[in-house]
């Protein structure tokens, strides 16, 4: 552990109110202030690990509290570096020996989209649905309502509409090709639609974020190293889209040379040339956290939602604080998390939206299993649907 890091600290609070886990707990010891103490104490020897242990397991790496320091404290990589190692070993193993591989991945997605079209998970949500949250709940409702797969053969391209302003690369990510399919269709589609020819990468199944996310950032950081080859060997072009905000950060922290981009904020840069027709819609934004506190690059989803004549963009109260989702924290810690996500929905569900937007697969999942189990009919949609939507007529894709 680096001590010297930890004593830039200056113990001001600034990060206590933008903390999720202390707002749900009121605890010294879950805010970003008491784990870096308690990071401090294990590193000079004055306090056992294991006796830390359960606090430092229960941050969900949101990293608000970089933006909100003062000090600049590099909380998420001191984080990391006390995490290194100490991933659950049947996490790890689940990790190491199933993420990186399409093969294995395609086999659980294909049983996961057939259990959940079967009606057999909507009867176990219902059974456990007044228990208190556990790891195999939060991992049932994770599967989405509507699942769908989308792994194109390797090296598709798929050409530009109308006038070819450029050529852009598609990432398609583990969990989002397997059960979030449709999101990456629709990407493809804006695209191309916005004039853009896409190749799809003969890409490695997992980037590495997960792995990173959860503790085992030796693993993380070697998948990041194939993903990023297998990108510069399909160049050149403008950008490599990447369309889950835990995946962009962390390539953009591992490999930030290959030129990766959040769609939206692609587009909003390069300019529209389809015209968002009308979509009457109250829409509420709830950004990703690693977006917003680590890339800062949220801004650009609202300006293009707010360029969608009728559509109503509601604010809503701690848009900046996390849903719950955490990467997987939801699985490792489902009591906490399962309060954290209960805070988001009483504060979406007050503003009155019909649409809830975030960019990054984990937080789809998580807000669309949180509104389903409180029997809020609103839908959760990624930014760049909506964007396709409107500006394909106002015709849902």
């Amino acid at each position: 552990m680096t001590v010297p890091d930890l004593l830039d600290c200056m113990h001001c609070g600034l990060c206590l109110q933008v903390c999720p886990t202390y707002r749900v707990t009121g605890a010294e010891t879950d805010s970003p202030r008491g784990r870096i103490f308690l990071m401090r104490a294990v590193g000079e020897g004055r306090l056992a690990a294991a006796a830390a242990e359960p606090a430092l397991a229960r941050c969900l790496q949101c990293r608000a509290c970089e933006a909100a320091c003062p000090s600049r404290v590099r909380y998420g990589a001191l984080y990391a570096e006390n995490r290194e190692g100490r991933t659950p070993p049947p996490l790890r193993f689940l990790l190491r020996h199933l993420l990186p591989y399409r093969r294995r991945l395609a086999a659980i997605g294909l049983l996961l989209r057939g259990i959940r079209r079967s009606g057999l998970l909507g009867l176990f949500e219902r059974l456990t649905r007044r228990r208190p949250a556990g790891r195999l709940s939060a991992l049932a409702a994770a599967v989405p309502r509507r699942p769908r797969r989308f792994v194109p053969r390797p090296g598709s391209v798929l050409p530009a509409r109308g006038r070819r302003r450029g050529r852009v690369a598609l990432h398609l990510g583990c969990v989002q090709a397997e059960l979030l399919g449709g999101v990456l269709a629709d990407v493809v589609e804006l695209f191309r639609d916005q004039g853009f020819e896409v190749v799809v990468p003969d890409q490695p199944a997992c980037c590495g974020a997960l792995h990173a996310h959860a503790g085992d950032r030796a693993a993380g950081d070697r998948l990041a190293a194939p993903t990023a080859a297998a990108f510069r060997s399909a160049g050149p072009f403008a950008a490599a889209i990447v369309p889950a905000a835990g995946c962009l950060a962390h390539l953009v922290e591992v490999r930030p040379e290959e030129g990766w981009a959040e769609p939206l904020d692609f587009l909003a840069r390069a300019g529209l040339v389809r015209q968002p027709a009308p979509l009457p819609l109250r829409v509420a934004h709830d950004p990703p956290c690693h977006l917003e506190h680590v890339l800062g690059r949220h801004r650009a989803t609202d300006e293009l939602l707010e360029r969608i004549p009728g559509l109503e963009s509601v604010r809503h109260e701690e848009a900046g604080l996390c849903c719950g989702a955490g990467g997987i924290a939801f699985a490792r810690q489902p009591g906490t998390t399962a309060e954290v996500t209960a805070r988001k929905i009483d504060r979406l569900r007050a503003a009155g939206p019909a649409v809830v937007v975030s960019g990054n697969p984990g937080c789809l999942l998580r807000l669309e299993a949180a509104a389903r189990s409180a029997n809020w009919a609103v839908e959760v949609r990624h930014p760049a649907s909506l964007l396709l939507q409107a500006c394909r007529g106002g015709d849902a894709p």
